[in-house]
């Protein structure tokens, strides 16, 4: 399904995107952080539409889930 971006300027001055696929769901947006500029905005967003957007997570905690278990 092919997607199309979209910058705006938001009330507070700041620029978001947001992602449309083409059945004209909104996929995807900014989360809501907005950016300073929109070179920055745009830089994302074209990021994330060609899949070259990594967000860098903190690793999961893992435990051993047998011993975890409560009966």
């Amino acid at each position: 399904m092919a997607s199309s971006g979209e910058l705006y300027q938001r009330t507070d001055g700041k620029w978001a995107f947001r992602i449309t696929a083409s059945n004209g769901q909104i996929v995807a947006t900014d989360g809501g952080q907005g950016y300073e500029s929109k070179s920055d905005a745009r830089d994302t967003l074209e990021k994330v539409i060609g899949g070259r957007y990594v967000r860098q997570a903190a690793p999961a905690s893992l435990s051993n889930a047998a011993t975890d278990c409560r009966w």
